[in-house]
Protein backbone atom coordinates (compact mmCIF):
# COMPACT_ATOMS: atom_id res chain seq x y z
CA UNK A 1 0.00 0.00 0.00
CA UNK A 2 1.34 3.42 -0.92
CA UNK A 3 2.30 5.72 1.92
CA UNK A 4 0.02 8.73 2.54
CA UNK A 5 0.95 11.76 0.50
CA UNK A 6 2.95 14.35 2.38
CA UNK A 7 3.54 17.97 1.53
CA UNK A 8 7.00 18.75 0.27
CA UNK A 9 9.27 20.62 2.69
CA UNK A 10 9.19 23.60 0.34
CA UNK A 11 5.42 23.71 0.75
CA UNK A 12 5.46 23.62 4.56
CA UNK A 13 4.18 27.20 4.82
CA UNK A 14 2.02 27.12 1.70
CA UNK A 15 -1.26 26.79 3.59
CA UNK A 16 -0.58 29.90 5.64
CA UNK A 17 0.62 31.80 2.58
CA UNK A 18 -2.59 30.93 0.76
CA UNK A 19 -4.68 32.23 3.66
CA UNK A 20 -2.68 35.47 3.83
CA UNK A 21 -2.75 35.87 0.05
CA UNK A 22 -6.51 35.41 -0.10
CA UNK A 23 -7.03 38.06 2.57
CA UNK A 24 -4.76 40.46 0.69
CA UNK A 25 -6.48 39.91 -2.66
CA UNK A 26 -9.92 40.33 -1.08
CA UNK A 27 -8.86 43.50 0.71
CA UNK A 28 -7.08 45.06 -2.29
CA UNK A 29 -9.19 43.85 -5.20
CA UNK A 30 -12.44 42.49 -3.80
CA UNK A 31 -13.65 38.96 -3.12
CA UNK A 32 -14.54 38.34 -6.79
CA UNK A 33 -10.85 38.62 -7.68
CA UNK A 34 -9.90 35.89 -5.19
CA UNK A 35 -9.89 32.97 -7.63
CA UNK A 36 -7.72 29.89 -7.09
CA UNK A 37 -5.39 31.04 -9.87
CA UNK A 38 -5.06 34.60 -8.52
CA UNK A 39 -4.57 33.48 -4.92
CA UNK A 40 -1.94 30.90 -5.92
CA UNK A 41 -0.04 33.52 -7.89
CA UNK A 42 -0.14 35.93 -4.94
CA UNK A 43 1.07 33.20 -2.58
CA UNK A 44 3.79 32.11 -4.98
CA UNK A 45 2.60 28.49 -5.23
CA UNK A 46 1.10 26.25 -7.88
CA UNK A 47 -2.65 26.49 -8.36
CA UNK A 48 -3.08 22.79 -7.52
CA UNK A 49 -1.93 23.49 -3.96
CA UNK A 50 -5.02 25.59 -3.35
CA UNK A 51 -7.19 22.48 -3.66
CA UNK A 52 -4.59 20.32 -1.93
CA UNK A 53 -5.21 22.28 1.27
CA UNK A 54 -8.78 23.46 0.64
CA UNK A 55 -11.31 21.22 -1.18
CA UNK A 56 -13.31 24.26 -2.32
CA UNK A 57 -12.82 28.01 -2.44
CA UNK A 58 -15.55 28.32 0.22
CA UNK A 59 -13.34 26.26 2.54
CA UNK A 60 -10.50 28.70 1.89
CA UNK A 61 -12.73 31.73 2.47
CA UNK A 62 -14.01 30.25 5.75
CA UNK A 63 -10.44 29.65 6.92
CA UNK A 64 -9.47 33.23 6.05
CA UNK A 65 -12.44 34.47 8.05
CA UNK A 66 -11.64 32.23 11.02
CA UNK A 67 -7.98 33.22 11.06
CA UNK A 68 -8.83 36.90 10.99
CA UNK A 69 -11.57 36.38 13.55
CA UNK A 70 -9.23 34.87 16.11
CA UNK A 71 -6.82 37.79 15.77
CA UNK A 72 -9.69 40.28 16.03
CA UNK A 73 -11.13 38.55 19.10
CA UNK A 74 -7.75 38.69 20.82
CA UNK A 75 -7.63 42.45 20.22
CA UNK A 76 -11.14 42.71 21.63
CA UNK A 77 -10.14 40.81 24.77
CA UNK A 78 -7.20 43.15 25.24
CA UNK A 79 -9.65 46.05 25.18
CA UNK A 80 -11.34 44.64 28.28
CA UNK A 81 -8.27 45.43 30.37
CA UNK A 82 -7.19 48.62 28.61
CA UNK A 83 -7.06 51.86 30.59
CA UNK A 84 -9.40 53.45 28.06
CA UNK A 85 -11.58 50.67 26.53
CA UNK A 86 -13.86 53.10 24.69
CA UNK A 87 -11.07 54.68 22.69
CA UNK A 88 -9.45 51.29 22.16
CA UNK A 89 -12.64 49.94 20.59
CA UNK A 90 -12.91 53.08 18.48
CA UNK A 91 -9.33 52.60 17.24
CA UNK A 92 -9.90 48.92 16.43
CA UNK A 93 -13.04 49.64 14.44
CA UNK A 94 -11.35 52.56 12.69
CA UNK A 95 -8.68 50.30 11.17
CA UNK A 96 -9.48 50.48 7.45
CA UNK A 97 -7.56 47.27 6.70
CA UNK A 98 -9.88 45.27 8.93
CA UNK A 99 -13.00 47.18 7.95
CA UNK A 100 -12.32 46.69 4.24
CA UNK A 101 -11.90 42.94 4.59
CA UNK A 102 -15.03 42.69 6.71
CA UNK A 103 -16.97 44.55 4.01
CA UNK A 104 -15.84 42.00 1.45
CA UNK A 105 -16.95 39.14 3.67
CA UNK A 106 -20.33 40.82 4.16
CA UNK A 107 -20.74 40.97 0.38
CA UNK A 108 -19.56 37.39 -0.03
CA UNK A 109 -22.00 36.23 2.66
CA UNK A 110 -24.86 37.31 0.42
CA UNK A 111 -23.90 34.52 -1.98
CA UNK A 112 -22.34 31.88 0.28
CA UNK A 113 -24.34 30.22 3.05
CA UNK A 114 -21.22 28.87 4.78
CA UNK A 115 -19.68 32.33 4.93
CA UNK A 116 -22.92 33.82 6.25
CA UNK A 117 -23.07 31.33 9.12
CA UNK A 118 -19.41 31.86 10.01
CA UNK A 119 -19.70 35.64 9.84
CA UNK A 120 -22.80 35.61 12.05
CA UNK A 121 -21.05 33.55 14.73
CA UNK A 122 -18.02 35.83 14.63
CA UNK A 123 -20.07 39.04 14.76
CA UNK A 124 -22.01 37.82 17.79
CA UNK A 125 -18.80 36.97 19.66
CA UNK A 126 -17.32 40.36 18.82
CA UNK A 127 -20.44 42.18 20.00
CA UNK A 128 -20.41 40.29 23.30
CA UNK A 129 -16.79 41.23 23.93
CA UNK A 130 -17.26 44.85 22.87
CA UNK A 131 -20.34 45.17 25.07
CA UNK A 132 -18.50 43.69 28.07
CA UNK A 133 -15.60 46.12 27.58
CA UNK A 134 -17.96 49.09 27.46
CA UNK A 135 -19.95 47.86 30.46
CA UNK A 136 -16.78 47.65 32.55
CA UNK A 137 -15.65 51.11 31.45
CA UNK A 138 -19.00 52.76 32.17
CA UNK A 139 -19.66 50.95 35.43
CA UNK A 140 -16.20 51.84 36.74
CA UNK A 141 -16.96 55.52 36.19
CA UNK A 142 -20.42 55.38 37.71
CA UNK A 143 -22.31 55.86 34.47
CA UNK A 144 -26.02 55.04 34.52
CA UNK A 145 -26.19 51.79 32.52
CA UNK A 146 -29.95 52.10 32.07
CA UNK A 147 -29.61 55.48 30.44
CA UNK A 148 -26.53 54.39 28.50
CA UNK A 149 -26.93 50.65 27.78
CA UNK A 150 -23.45 49.17 27.10
CA UNK A 151 -24.64 47.25 24.02
CA UNK A 152 -25.99 50.50 22.52
CA UNK A 153 -22.82 52.45 23.31
CA UNK A 154 -20.61 49.67 21.91
CA UNK A 155 -22.68 49.47 18.72
CA UNK A 156 -22.55 53.24 18.24
CA UNK A 157 -18.76 53.21 18.62
CA UNK A 158 -18.30 50.32 16.21
CA UNK A 159 -20.84 51.37 13.59
CA UNK A 160 -19.77 55.01 13.45
CA UNK A 161 -16.09 54.06 13.12
CA UNK A 162 -16.81 51.50 10.39
CA UNK A 163 -19.08 53.90 8.53
CA UNK A 164 -16.33 56.51 8.45
CA UNK A 165 -13.90 53.89 7.08
CA UNK A 166 -16.36 52.86 4.37
CA UNK A 167 -16.94 56.46 3.32
CA UNK A 168 -13.23 57.24 3.41
CA UNK A 169 -12.67 54.32 1.03
CA UNK A 170 -14.78 56.00 -1.66
CA UNK A 171 -13.59 59.52 -0.97
CA UNK A 172 -16.56 60.82 1.02
CA UNK A 173 -15.21 62.94 3.88
CA UNK A 174 -17.82 65.66 4.41
CA UNK A 175 -18.59 65.93 8.11
CA UNK A 176 -15.94 63.40 9.14
CA UNK A 177 -13.76 65.83 11.10
CA UNK A 178 -16.80 67.18 12.92
CA UNK A 179 -18.07 63.70 13.75
CA UNK A 180 -14.68 62.53 15.01
CA UNK A 181 -14.42 65.65 17.20
CA UNK A 182 -17.94 65.00 18.52
CA UNK A 183 -17.05 61.39 19.37
CA UNK A 184 -13.89 62.54 21.17
CA UNK A 185 -15.95 64.94 23.28
CA UNK A 186 -18.26 62.09 24.27
CA UNK A 187 -15.28 59.94 25.22
CA UNK A 188 -14.04 62.80 27.39
CA UNK A 189 -17.42 62.91 29.13
CA UNK A 190 -17.49 59.18 29.81
CA UNK A 191 -13.87 58.88 30.91
CA UNK A 192 -13.52 62.04 32.98
CA UNK A 193 -12.28 61.46 36.53
CA UNK A 194 -13.86 64.58 37.97
CA UNK A 195 -17.33 65.96 38.42
CA UNK A 196 -17.75 66.39 34.68
CA UNK A 197 -18.13 62.64 34.16
CA UNK A 198 -21.55 61.18 33.41
CA UNK A 199 -22.65 59.85 36.80
CA UNK A 200 -25.33 57.47 38.02
CA UNK A 201 -28.56 59.25 38.79
CA UNK A 202 -29.60 59.17 42.40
Amino acid sequence: MAAPRKAKPADANARRRLIDATAKVMRDEGYAAATSRRVAAEAGVKQALVYYYFPTMDDLFVEVLRTGAEAALERMRTALTDDDPLRTLWAINSDSRLTGLNTEFMALANHRKAIRAELKAFAERVRDIETAAVAIALRTRGVDLKEFPPVVVSMLIAQIARSLCNEDAVGVVTGHDELRAFVERQFDRFTADDGDAVRVRA
